[in-house]
């Protein structure tokens, strides 16, 4: 029988222990670097910061929304300050989380707080994405972000090109059975990226902000946590576009459907009042841990626990209310 098989570490793990770069297991560290369940299984660890990724692929479909719509999905104390969405999907990659997509949506807010600061950054109401891993350690940080199945493809012409220098573009995005949204279209490089770009894109005063909400196990206590995302950390920015990857679409060449669905009422709350186009490039991407700018702490008693939040089992939820999707 082949020794190597019960070789405990490879030679590289050994030699990361020794410089320090590989963290012992969680079972074998001081319990007070445990901050994710569970405890000798969890979904990623403290190695994992800052995350890093390399060569992810993006697609951004920019429009104009209606003002009312924003304002009802975005929450105090933030304020809407342009209308200009960006409906985006991503391929990631190489990531500290391993290989996944995800869709999101972002829209330009601003916070001032106490002292008369002004805070400026892109605010996530919806996310979505492909892998548990990273879904559970982005709702760490405070974002949205649910598993779905999504698909972001580009093709055409010669399958050895790289993904920036094919024709056409398919994204995709279902959950729980129904189709949310999906887009098809082809690069015609006919609208300036900058023409159509929200206004927080390339700017180093512009962040990105995420509201994280918790509770205790009993209900009794919700903490809200409005935490922010500097574009720069260390100096650097943390997102690195790599110019010579964008390509662009113009309105024209772009076939858009999306619906709310009893589960996710995305296109239904937002839904575009002028498409102007799309934009797709390649980037790496550093996120650090966050910073709490605002917080906001509000207590139920047991009684108020039982009369506001519980519903009869088995009966309604929250599907109720959503808008009924098209289709059969």
């Amino acid at each position: 029988m082949p020794t190597h098989l019960f070789v405990k570490d490879p030679p590289v793990v050994v030699e990361g222990k020794k410089r320090g770069e590989i963290p012992p297991m969680p079972l074998e560290r001081d319990e007070k670097s445990i901050f994710n369940f569970g405890v000798c299984d969890p979904l990623w660890d403290i190695d994992t910061f800052p995350l890093t990724y390399n060569d992810s692929r993006w697609i951004a479909f920019i429009y104009e929304a209606r003002m009312e719509d924003l304002v009802k999905i975005v929450p105090k104390p933030l304020e809407v300050v342009d209308t200009r969405v960006e409906f985006w999907y991503v391929r990631h990659k190489w990531t500290m989380l391993g290989p996944y997509y995800e869709m999101g949506v972002t829209i330009p807010c601003v916070y001032t707080d106490e002292h008369g600061n002004e805070w400026k950054g892109g605010y996530y109401p919806y996310m979505y994405l492909t892998g548990s891993a990273a879904t559970d350690a982005g709702r760490m940080l405070g974002f949205p972000k649910k598993c779905a199945y999504i698909v972001f493809h580009e093709h055409g012409g010669d399958v050895r090109k790289p993904d920036h220098e094919k024709d056409f573009f398919t994204c995709l995005i279902a959950r729980n059975g129904y189709v949310i949204h999906t887009a098809s279209g082809m690069y015609d490089d006919a609208v300036d990226a900058k023409d159509i770009s929200p206004i927080f894109y390339g700017k180093t005063d512009w962040g990105r902000f995420n509201l994280k909400i918790t509770s205790n196990s009993s209900l009794t206590k919700t903490v809200w946590e409005l935490t922010y995302l500097p574009s720069e950390w260390e100096g650097k920015h943390r997102f690195q576009l790599k110019p010579e990857t964008i390509r662009t679409a113009s309105p024209d060449n772009i076939v858009w459907f999306g619906q709310g669905t009893p589960f996710d009422n995305m296109c239904a709350a937002i839904p575009p009042k002028e498409l102007l186009g799309a934009i797709a490039f390649t980037f790496d991407l550093i996120i650090p841990p966050a910073q709490t700018i605002w917080t906001q702490t509000y207590t139920r008693t047991p009684s108020e626990v039982a009369k506001v939040c519980y519903s009869k089992p088995y009966r309604y939820g929250m599907r109720q209310y959503f808008p009924k999707p098209v289709g059969p």
